[in-house]
């Protein structure tokens, strides 16, 4: 039985046995990771770190990859997007790791998923403190359709690209990406990074890359054209033009922005046209959205051609359908508007306020459409009394005001009259006839007034007071 002495003995021994086991492991992984060679591209602003090993003893490439969490990364081999092959990443749908995406790159436009390129995942792939981190080896990086990687260039152009913070958490490789936010170039050395494979460590400091001019902010200016555009065609142009083709006599300003609104239209659709081919989603014109963007152009098509006079006198029933595909048109543009922003991933308070808004013009529109259709037009009704020979509420006013004017002229000149010397009457003459005369002693000729006929004197008469409001009939005395 050992004694206490030859216990703490054996304890020592086997305590200096296990410190030197672990101080050679230390050893072989400081020596592995030493004999690790890499080009390392690190990025202070946000540091992003990518870093490349090439093996010089099989194809693979080795790639250790970290960046703050937005809403994707990428960093692909080429000096554009244009046929590069691109390593993207992004949440999974637990949000715990990553997700990678080997992309090639189409002129500006979203990358496609490519399944040519082959990339295992290896432990220490995750997400750490809001960080992705993603380690991996590719077995056929080095080649694709569209391109390759030379590993005797010690200065091969690379880019690289950040997502904005619209959240995306998806475990599928064709995940749709929204436009960078932010992107740049730089040249990696790749003689450096080619070496015994492996993982290369974290680092933060540059290796063999050089950063080709500052990170580019970007702007999706076509895309957010197309909203605001198609908004003010929508919001502001359509009410404002059932106001005036209610209100407004002068039916030319009812058609000039009629047109105006269909300018707008068309640009917006020539706009949402160039947009969709920038994303694999709406590439096809497949979605919600562009369906009923089509579905649209049928009554906007309509409400443009119906009105020409030949089309319009070809049927009665013809002018009555503007109302109903005025509505129609816009019923099916409002819609085109919310699934556009659901396809273009918009935040939840986004879409919430654009219902409000059409909402509200929805309603605001339909009132002034029933009132336009009890009271009538402007136009219409002026047109109406054109053609019942009746002059309209303008044209009467300044009839009433003339005619008062012209009776006022007539009071003042028999006021004047009345001021003169007044004819001396006799009513001796033979036949019992009265004769005047005037201040010269002078016979006057009989008045045309005493033959029984109005409006002989001073005052004009009745035929004349009705002769000045057209509409009145006139009687002959």
């Amino acid at each position: 039985m050992a004694g206490p002495r030859e216990t703490v003995w054996w304890l020592v021994v086997l305590f200096g046995f296990l410190s030197t086991l672990v101080q050679a492991q230390n050893t072989t992984a400081q020596n592995t990771t030493a004999s690790v060679s890499a080009s390392t591209f690190f990025l202070e602003e946000t540091e992003t770190q990518f870093s490349l090993n090439i093996a010089n003893d099989s194809d693979d490439v080795f790639v250790y990859f970290t960046s703050p969490a937005y809403s994707w990364v990428g960093v692909g081999f080429g000096d554009k997007m244009e046929d590069s092959l691109m390593f993207v990443m992004y949440p999974n749908e637990e949000g715990d790791s990553v997700t990678i995406s080997p992309r090639i790159g189409s002129k500006n436009a979203e990358p496609s998923f490519t399944p040519s390129v082959d990339v295992e995942v290896l432990p220490g792939t995750m997400i750490n403190d809001s960080m992705f981190v993603f380690q991996a080896r590719c077995s056929n990086c080095r080649s694709w359709l569209e391109g390759s990687l030379d590993v005797k260039n010690e200065a091969h152009p690379m880019i690289y690209a950040f997502g904005n913070a619209h959240l995306l958490q998806s475990n599928s490789q064709h995940a749709n990406l929204k436009r960078h936010i932010r992107y740049g170039h730089f040249t990696m050395d790749m003689v450096a990074a080619t070496g015994t494979g492996g993982v290369p460590t974290k680092s933060n400091a540059m290796n063999g890359v050089k950063l080709q001019g500052d990170m580019t902010r970007d702007h999706d200016r076509s895309n957010l054209a197309h909203a605001i555009i198609g908004c003010l065609a929508l919001f502001v142009l359509w009410p404002l033009n059932i106001i005036f083709a209610g209100f407004f006599k002068n039916i030319k300003i009812h058609v000039g922005v009629s047109i105006v609104m269909l300018a707008f239209l068309i640009v917006a659709y020539a706009l949402g046209i160039h947009t969709s081919y920038e994303y694999n989603r709406s590439k096809g014109f497949n979605t919600p959205h562009q369906i009923f963007a089509f579905i649209s152009l049928f009554p906007m098509v309509l409400l443009s051609v119906l009105p020409i006079r030949p089309l319009a006198t070809l049927h009665k029933l013809i002018p009555r359908l503007h109302t109903p595909l005025t509505s129609i048109l816009f019923i099916t543009l409002a819609l085109t508007g919310g699934l556009g922003l659901h396809l273009a991933s918009q935040t939840r308070s986004i879409i919430l306020g654009y219902a409000a808004v059409t909402l509200f013009i929805f309603v605001f529109n339909t009132t002034l459409q029933t009132c336009v259709r009890r009271r009538g037009s402007a136009y219409a009704r002026a047109t109406t009394r054109r053609q019942l020979g009746e002059d309209d509420d303008q044209d009467l006013m300044l009839a009433e005001s003339m005619a008062k004017r012209t009776m006022e002229m007539e009071s003042r000149s028999g006021s004047a009259a009345s001021l003169r010397p007044q004819p001396q009457w006799n009513g001796g003459r033979e036949g019992g006839e009265s004769r005047e005369f005037g201040a010269d002693g002078q016979e006057m000729p009989r008045s045309a007034g005493r033959a029984g006929v109005y409006g002989g004197g001073a005052m004009p008469g009745p035929q004349y007071m009705m002769n000045m409001h057209p509409g009145v009939p006139v009687h002959r005395w």
